[in-house]
């Protein structure tokens, strides 16, 4: 991915714009700040949101690709 400019910001993560290099989709891209996600004991919750995204279909939910 190429990673391009962030599209919006929470307490925990950063939302960039990215696109795929072999296939040129765009994407949302969240990055993740492990550090205060540790400090706040976090972890756990990342988790299930990722296992519950991955789960998820539906047109109007955002769809986890990695």
């Amino acid at each position: 991915y190429e990673v391009g400019r962030t599209i919006g910001e929470g307490t925990f993560a950063k939302v960039k714009f990215a696109q795929n290099t072999e296939t040129g989709e765009s994407v949302a891209m969240k990055v993740l700040d492990r550090s205060s996600i540790l400090k706040h004991k976090m972890v756990d919750q990342i988790k299930r949101e990722i296992s519950i995204m991955k789960l998820v279909r539906h047109p109007n939910v955002v769809r986890l690709y990695e």
